[in-house]
């Protein structure tokens, strides 16, 4: 019985080619046809014009050309490629017929060609002159060029990405990173009423001014570069704080702790102005909370006190939806305008 065989990964020489790309045509007119000249070997050449990253050019003989195979009488065409690198393409010539469809159209068909610098590939025959008279549209020649090749294949090579938001981040509370300290806790507002206030342990926070001042800056604004001093911070459980720090290096407040926090985060994002994480964690609110006619108005007047557009937003759409419910049974009064 013979051992399995384990394939390893295949070994490639060169990068390999991509995909096809789709057929791209441009037209080439040639006006005044009839009046170029028609002494063998004597070329006309088109401008150039660009695809996929080269340049190319038309050259057309009119008499016909010179190299070995060319008929007396025929016209001759060839596609250059002017670019300085070598490109393989597929490519055809088609010449139509202005008027009447039912005219044989006359088509160059090549397999794949490689087009090195300043060469030209093409057919010493394509029609003859006396055919080619006949196919043109007010004197002037239209000849069409189809060209395809292979996209760049995506490389598999590692290209680093960029490393600040990772080298911001190593810097997050860090003490030796920092030149500013915060004392967050010791007094928080209690739950529903916010009428009662309790203590907390105090948690102490590093980070670089000069961080806070483009990201959160009224917070920036509570101290200096260089305090010796702790800035003590109320009102914020030392958790949120937390996370609105690390939103300011660039870390990402994951969706478990929006939901969990939505409020609070509003609370502390809306105060030290962290306007994207105060969006973010508006944005959860507003989906998690199914707004009702008992709850309807305490959720307005929040989100107006907080210039919360969306959930605002939503609020007033379930108004406009069971005003009939609403009208008799929650009073406006106290409501600013919205």
């Amino acid at each position: 019985m013979e051992a399995a065989v384990k394939v390893a990964e295949d070994v490639h020489v060169g990068a390999p080619p991509g995909p096809l790309s789709d057929w791209v045509m441009r037209k080439v007119h040639f006006h005044g046809f009839a009046g170029l000249p028609t002494a063998r070997g004597v070329s006309v050449k088109s401008p150039e014009f660009s695809c996929f990253g080269h340049q190319w050019l038309v050259v057309l003989y009119p008499g016909g050309g010179r190299l070995e195979g060319s008929k007396e009488g025929h016209v001759s065409v060839y596609l250059h490629n002017q670019s300085p690198e070598s490109i393989q393409a597929y490519f055809k010539f088609v010449l139509k017929h202005p008027t009447d469809q039912t005219k044989r159209s006359f088509e160059t068909g090549y397999a794949i060609q490689s087009f090195v610098a300043r060469e030209g590939k093409g057919r010493h025959n394509f029609a003859k002159r006396e055919t080619v008279l006949t196919y043109l549209n007010n004197g002037t020649l239209t000849l069409e060029v189809h060209l395809r090749s292979h996209k760049k294949a995506e490389s598999n090579g590692y290209v680093p990405s960029n490393p600040c938001s990772g080298n911001l981040l190593k810097g997050f509370n860090n003490e030796e990173m920092s030149d500013v300290t915060f004392e967050v806790g010791g007094e928080v507002e209690s739950a529903a009423n916010r009428r009662k206030r309790g203590k907390t342990i105090t948690t102490r926070f590093h980070a670089f001014h000069a961080i806070l001042r483009l990201n959160a800056p009224s917070l920036s604004d509570m101290c200096r570069p260089g305090d010796e001093a702790a800035v003590p911070i109320n009102g914020v459980e030392p958790e949120v704080f937390k996370m609105l720090l690390y939103f300011c290096y660039g870390g990402k407040v994951s969706e478990d702790e929006l939901e969990a926090n939505a409020k609070a985060i509003i609370e502390a994002a809306d105060r030290f102005e962290v306007i994207n994480l105060k969006l973010q964690a508006e944005a959860v609110l507003t989906k998690q909370t199914e707004i009702m006619v008992d709850n309807m108005l305490d959720n307005l007047l929040y989100a107006n006190s907080k210039n919360l557009a969306l959930f605002q937003e939503k609020i007033m759409d379930f108004v406009a939806e069971n005003g009939d419910r609403i009208v008799g049974n929650v009073s406006f009064d106290d409501v600013p305008d919205v």
